[in-house]
């Protein structure tokens, strides 16, 4: 009789135990996920342009070289204005006062001796009608501008790109999980997280370049396309 019941206590226990080892497995099934990540790049027409325009001034009198170089930008200024660049289109970017120096060497060394000062003062122009940028170029080097750099095309409907863009990544995550699933030979469930990576870059036509009034003199400028990126990661329930 006791071997009977010692038989059917480790009969239980043998059950109990497989019971145990099971459910852990059972639950680590259930919390299967996938993580992928998915984006993609909108491109628009630019309808706007910014450009960095400036005066640099030199003198040997730090005073005078900073009371030249605002006599000439305000000149530049309203030159700007009256070409109908809007007030709020004009911002200082950069205002930079440094010194020169010239070296005399001798047997006993160098004697260090300043040569001149440099005041450069740099205005952000945004330009909302692209086929004024030439205009606005002549414009300002003849007003006394002798810095232009930095042309860079943008678009007023970056916003609207960007969450068409956002809308295509999740789509190509999506595409990107399932084709995996099937791959693996499991089902792919839920959606159950959702992160997107910053707030999307925008990216277009830009030339990095220095003119002098010569060069800048009835510039033809063509503008690109502005292109706007977004990527996003899913994660997904797998069964």
């Amino acid at each position: 009789m006791k071997k009977k019941l010692n038989k059917a206590l480790i009969l239980c226990l043998s059950v109990a135990l497989l019971l145990s080892l099971a459910l852990p497995a059972s639950a680590d099934n259930d919390d299967r996920t996938i993580t992928v990540q998915g984006s993609a790049v909108v491109s628009l027409k630019a309808d706007m342009a910014t450009i960095e325009i400036g005066v640099e001034s030199k003198h040997t009198d730090v005073i005078k070289a900073q009371e030249e170089n605002t006599k000439q930008m305000n000149v530049v200024i309203d030159a700007l204005k009256n070409a109908g660049v809007a007030e709020e289109d004009l911002i200082t970017s950069n205002f930079n006062v440094y010194t020169s120096y010239d070296y005399n060497y001798s047997s006993l060394g160098a004697e260090e001796r300043i040569q001149n000062y440099t005041v450069s003062n740099m205005l952000s122009v945004t330009v909302r009608d692209l086929e004024k940028i030439g205009t606005i170029l002549d414009v300002a080097v003849n007003a006394g501008a002798n810095q232009i750099y930095g042309l860079n095309f943008s678009s007023t409907q970056n916003n609207a790109a960007y969450e068409k863009a956002l809308t295509r990544a999740v789509e190509d995550a999506r595409e990107k999980a399932q084709v995996l699933c099937t791959a693996a030979n499991v089902h792919l469930g839920e959606l159950i997280e959702i992160t997107a990576q910053d707030n999307g870059y925008v990216y277009g036509a830009r030339n990095t370049l220095t003119m002098d009034a010569a060069s800048v003199k009835g510039a033809a400028i063509v503008s690109g396309d502005v292109q706007v990126s977004a990527s996003v990661t899913l994660v997904f329930e797998i069964r």
